[in-house]
This record gives structure tokens, sequence and C-alpha cells, in this order.
């Protein structure tokens, strides 16, 4: 980030490091990774003495700071809250049979695997597609647990089983 706040002393004032599934060039992607990825006490740095030819005009100030925020992926997330993509496509290809106004997706469109995520959970989806909605109930009440606090995270009980 350093490096890329220093090429071009006249845009590197702010520099904002997301991963490779963050549209850079998409405001809201990016201010979506600084809230869900980013801990404003880890990832973020000012750097101080940045020439002043770039800071605030007003004042006798002749150095500025630029402000360094690491908003990457580091550890494994459960997928973004969107159906996977073949669903998705699908979708689209029957809103645009019903010839209705045309969509302009933005990235994210669709959902997408950020390394938590269990092919139980896979299971579940696929079969709530195909309808088997009975099959889902049936397993999800086989694995119920007793003692559990609430909002205890599912993968902490699948680790356990």
């Amino acid at each position: 980030m350093q490096g890329a706040a220093t090429l071009q002393a006249q845009c590197g004032k702010i520099v904002i490091a997301v991963s490779d599934d963050i549209d850079a060039r998409n405001a809201d992607a990016v201010f979506w990774s600084l809230a869900y990825r980013a801990n404003m006490i880890d990832d973020v740095h000012v750097t101080p003495y940045r020439s002043g030819g770039h800071g605030p005009k007003s004042g006798s100030r002749n150095a500025e700071g630029t402000l360094l925020i690491d908003a990457t992926l580091k550890a494994p997330m459960p997928p973004l809250a969107l159906p996977a993509e073949p669903y998705m496509v699908r979708a689209r290809e029957i809103w645009e049979n019903l010839q209705l106004p045309p969509l302009s997706p933005q990235p994210p469109w669709h959902g997408y695997s950020l390394g938590d995520w269990s092919d139980v959970w896979s299971n579940f989806a696929d079969k709530a597609v195909a309808g088997d909605w009975r099959s889902n109930g049936e397993n999800t009440f086989a694995r119920r647990k007793g003692g559990m606090k609430p909002e205890t995270p599912a993968r902490d009980i699948e680790k356990k089983a």
C-alpha cells in the first residue's frame, strides 16, 4: 500500500486494498469491503509527512499524511447472502423471457464461496431447489442439539459432531 500511495503523489492520499473478488471501481463494493473486511484498529494506518502539495490549501501546514486501509479478506467467511450464480443466471433468463424491464446487475450479483461453507449446506440448498423440503426438515430435526446458546454458529456444532 505504501508503494501505491507513493506511485503517483497526486492520487495516493487515501489507499484502500481490496481482494480480487471486489471491483475496486465500484464504490459500493469498496465500502462493503471496508465494512465487512477491515478492522479499523488493526487495518488502518496513517503515514505522516506526505508532501503538503496535495493536502488542504488552507493553513500554514506544509506536511500531510496518507491513509492506508487493508480491506482484504483475511480469513474464510460465509458466502454473500445471495443465490449462487446458476440460480441467478436462470432467474435472469426467466426475467428476460417475460420481457420485463432490462436488468443492470452490479457485482456482486450472485453469491460465491469465501471459504466458510460446508457441503452439507450445499446439499440443503440443492434439495430446497428440487422441492425436497421434507427431507431437509427431517435432516434438520435429526441434527438438533440441546443446551445450545442462542446464535451459536452452525459451523461450531458441525465440527464437534
